[in-house]
């Protein structure tokens, strides 16, 4: 009974490190501090304002960081057409679209987000441009909906 519990732990410290270590070492996604400015920065560029949220103890947050988030800002292609920030819901004060300091949590919740990880695609003045992504099941079917999230988000953007 022992070893088999031990063979158990083991077993889940491997699946954590193998999901979590990757993610660890990566680069930081940039913190949301001020969303006008950071979408203004964005819109300027011909950018969408790509909003994480996110929650610390998510696996799936981990898991879409690893698979899809960090290799995206590796990939100049994707830098050129959206701005990522991520707003995690442990996350303290920030500065809402309408200049007012507010707590992450009453943000993720001014726009109805009940789970995460979930990306939003934002304009200059906070609307979403497409429909949000909310979860994470697979990487190949992620990356499909993503890279049509960001196209029609761009359109919409642009005015095409």
């Amino acid at each position: 009974m022992v070893a088999l519990v031990a063979a158990a732990i083991r077993t889940l410290v491997i699946v954590f490190i193998a999901i979590y270590l990757p993610v660890l070492a990566a680069e930081p996604i940039a913190a949301a501090h001020n969303l006008p400015a950071e979408a203004k920065r964005a819109v300027s560029a011909d950018r969408i304002y790509l909003l994480y949220v996110s929650r610390l103890a998510c696996p799936y947050c981990a898991l879409l960081e690893k698979n899809v988030l960090f290799p995206m800002l590796r990939n100049d292609d994707y830098l050129a057409w959206v701005d990522l920030h991520e707003l995690s819901w442990e996350g303290g004060e920030v500065v809402d679209f309408d200049r007012h300091s507010r707590t992450a949590i009453e943000i993720i919740s001014r726009y109805g987000v009940i789970g995460t990880p979930t990306l939003l695609f934002l304009d200059v003045a906070g609307n979403e441009l497409t429909d949000r992504i909310i979860g994470y099941h697979s990487e190949d079917f992620y990356w499909h909906y993503f890279d049509k999230a960001i196209r029609k988000a761009r359109k919409k953007l642009l005015g095409e």
